[in-house]
């Protein structure tokens, strides 16, 4: 997890932005808002090395922030691999994957709110998400990696 959240204040300082869409931009990486059945949210994936992501177009502004938050997650922690193909077609446990993208996006959307988590005594799962908008069991999985 500290490595997740360090390789978060890395792109963040060397870009000088915690928004994970100007990230995206500043990565070279495509996002694409497109309808999807209402089960899935977002994928991330790459053709000829070039990065994308698709993000369901009928989700809510914050609901698309978090998703690109998160699929930003799978192209820089795991270049990219795509969960779906793995769960269908290895034993791999994607799930460790899914809860990495899910740290990686809580980390990122916090560091817009940083004064406001360092000012506490403590933070629980419900501080994190009334900042950053990430659902609270959402945050609470992402950190039990």
């Amino acid at each position: 997890m500290k490595n997740i959240e360090n390789k978060v204040r890395e792109l963040t300082a060397r870009y000088e932005t915690a928004d994970p869409v100007e990230l995206c931009e500043r990565l070279g990486i495509v996002v694409h808002y497109h309808e999807l059945t209402d089960k899935i949210n977002g994928f991330a994936s790459s053709i000829d090395g070039v990065p994308f992501i698709v993000i369901n177009s009928q989700l809510g502004y914050y609901e698309k922030k978090i998703t690109i938050a998160h699929e930003l997650g799978h192209l820089v922690l795991h270049g990219g691999t795509n969960s779906l193909s793995l769960s269908m077609n290895t034993s791999f446990c994607v799930t460790k994957y899914e809860r990495e993208a899910d740290c990686f996006a809580a980390h990122l959307l916090m560091e817009n709110g940083r004064e406001e988590f360092e000012a506490m005594d403590s933070v629980t799962a419900e501080d994190v998400s009334m900042i950053t908008r990430m659902p609270a069991d959402m945050i609470e999985n992402a950190f039990f990696i």
